[in-house]
């Protein structure tokens, strides 16, 4: 019999090319509507996402989308990450990273909003200057680390520098 199932806490996601368009971003599971988050735990599990990031696909499609993504488990806080494009995902997990997306962007908006309503203290004396907010870090390893399965571990595991673990609260 199998341990278990470890519960997902937060999912990171990086999505880049397509139309121009990336996304960068962290989700609390917890924070999402339950049916959402249900989804997410059903699907985004280590098994399905390693088939999807085994499956052959072109080497480029011009428009085509790459998806990076990394799980964290509640229990021991392991981080799991898994990376593959549009042309190897079925359509159902392009529909649930969309909402995904669309949860990271609302975030996003809210928290742009609640910067914009907070005076600054310079703007306490009656001006009326909205903040430009400043973009948070990145909470991914530098833009131009790609992630890697892992059923395929690095080849010199102790060198290697991974960022996103240490942007992970402890």
């Amino acid at each position: 019999m199998k341990g278990k199932k470890k519960a997902l806490s937060q999912l990171f996601l990086r999505t880049t090319g397509g139309m121009g368009i990336s996304l960068e971003g962290r989700v609390d599971i917890d924070t999402l509507p339950d049916d959402l988050a249900r989804q997410v735990e059903t699907e985004l599990t280590p098994r399905k996402l390693s088939r999807v990031a085994r499956r052959k696909a072109a080497s480029f499609v011009p428009g085509q989308q790459e998806y990076e993504i990394a799980l964290v488990t509640e229990d021991d806080r392991e981080l799991k990450r898994y990376a593959f494009t549009d042309q190897q995902a079925d359509p159902a997990l392009l529909d649930l990273l969309d909402e995904i997306a669309a949860a990271i962007i609302q975030e996003k908006m809210r928290t742009r909003r609640a910067r914009r309503q907070t005076p600054e203290p310079e703007e306490a004396g009656g001006s009326h200057a909205l903040a430009t907010p400043i973009p948070a870090e990145s909470t991914f390893p530098d833009a131009g680390t790609a992630l890697v399965d892992i059923a395929e571990p690095p080849l010199n595991a102790e060198d290697e520098h991974d960022g996103l673990a240490e942007a992970l609260p402890k």
